[in-house]
């Protein structure tokens, strides 16, 4: 059996570094232009009240969306647009069996316009979603893994260095206390954790090529921005992505590099624990936050209620089982404001990726979705294995992630930076140049 590979995104000699310079200017505008679609410089921590009104502010926040936001996107699509119609430097050929299910999965995000229950909303989020995928085809035919490694930590370290910064600055105006406080910045703390999280990866691939110390000191900042967000899920997903990693592309003994990480994930667990008078392992499972003391961890701190919620509207019309009820648009207004009634607290999404794309784009829709998962996952883990590829093992980490985060999570499927990275890792995997193909 003959797999095909694109040798030249795997390559890591010192010629490579030699024929490609840092892509500075691609990293730079990923940050400006989600930076201008996500940011908050007012974000403070008060994220966790449930008072009505701020559960109508953000009803209306989704129902009437952000200027800024929306110029971002026409602007990311404006730039991908362009940047598709110049001719690249290489030619570039998919390997079809594995790009069906992708482009499969986007013509049907598109297709659910046409039966979707709002469709207003559904039309300025498949604008989104075009964006993104126009963005990620650009990154994709521009840069190979390396660059695009490059890219992520020039775009989530300065993300990082502004949202340390705003934090101190939020700190200094009004503390909510320690056992409340969650490291957020300019976003939400999953979204800060998730941003820290890419950058680790970044740094881990990265530092193969440079062995600067300041990558290091990058990693660790990161480890405890991380750790500061008390995000159980961006924890949850770093330790399993940076160990598939480790495994996939460390010549040390698989065990010692477990232990390793095991030993990393119990420290992080005492240490949140030590937050408190003693070490309590509810209080570490809850990463130590005060506003989930009373939560019960066996329902996900709310999150079972939430998918009960979900699947009781959804099972009001049956008829939708395998088309769902359009893109972005099952969470309306109204589904929102009764699930926060219901839960008690404001929440506008699933919580669960795997949920939110059945609510949105139904069995059909998932289904497609864990296709594409599994047959990137495949080829990637199959290129590290093979070729000892530590860019493919840095993409098969990346889905892996992906894959555990969006168990309790839905932030991977919103327009962001890291998502940016999950669609490249999908779709870089049905990418061949002719000129640089070989058999294993």
């Amino acid at each position: 059996m003959t797999l095909h590979i694109p040798a030249h995104e795997f390559a890591v000699g010192r010629h490579a570094a030699a024929a490609h310079p840092w892509p500075w200017r691609t990293g730079l505008l990923l940050f400006v232009l989600f930076a201008m679609a996500n940011w908050s410089w007012s974000f403070n921590q008060r994220w966790y009240s449930t008072s009505s009104g701020q559960v109508e502010e953000m009803i209306g926040g989704i129902s009437e969306g952000q200027l800024v936001r929306q110029v971002a996107f026409l602007l990311m699509t404006a730039y991908a647009i362009g940047a598709l119609l110049v001719s690249g430097e290489r030619g570039v050929k998919l390997k079809w069996i594995i790009a069906y299910p992708v482009v499969l999965f986007v013509a049907w995000a598109f297709l659910s316009f046409t039966w979707s229950i709002e469709p207003a909303m559904a039309g300025k989020r498949l604008i989104i979603f075009g964006a993104m995928v126009g963005m990620t085809a650009v990154v994709l035919r521009q840069f190979d893994i390396r660059q695009m490694a490059e890219i992520a930590l020039i775009a989530s370290s300065l993300t990082m260095a502004a949202s340390i910064l705003n934090e101190l600055r939020l700190a200094a105006a009004s503390f909510p206390g320690l056992g409340i406080w969650r490291f957020g910045g300019v976003m939400h703390p999953n979204h800060s954790g998730l941003n820290a999280c890419v950058l680790m990866l970044a740094c881990l691939y990265l530092r193969r090529f440079n062995r600067g110390r300041w990558i290091v000191v990058l990693f660790v900042l990161a480890t405890a921005v991380l750790l500061a967000t008390k995000s159980r899920t961006a924890l949850s997903a770093t330790l399993v992505a940076c160990t598939v990693y480790l495994l996939l592309s460390s010549r040390t003994s698989r065990v010692a590099v477990v232990l390793l990480l095991a030993a990393w994930a119990a420290a992080a667990l005492l240490w949140v624990s030590s937050i408190g008078d003693s070490v309590d392992i509810s209080r570490a499972l809850t990463l130590g936050r005060e506003d989930l003391k009373d939560a019960d961890v066996r329902k996900l701190t709310g999150r079972t209620d939430i998918w009960k919620f979900a699947l009781m509207q959804a099972a009001k019309n049956p008829n939708r089982a395998l088309i769902g009820y359009g893109y972005e648009t099952f969470w309306t207004p109204e589904n929102v404001r009764g699930v926060s009634e219901f839960v008690k607290f404001k929440i506008p999404e699933g919580h669960n990726l795997y949920l939110d794309w059945y609510l949105e784009l139904g069995a059909v829709g998932v289904g497609l979705f864990a296709l594409m998962m599994l047959v990137a996952l495949w080829r990637w883990s199959s290129a590290a294995r093979l070729l000892r590829s530590p860019a493919a093992a840095l993409a098969a980490a990346v889905l892996c992630g992906t894959a555990v985060h969006g168990f309790a999570e839905s932030s991977l499927g919103d327009a962001s930076l890291p998502t940016m990275f999950v669609y490249a890792a999908l779709g870089g995997a049905a990418i061949l140049r002719p000129d640089e193909e070989v058999g294993v």
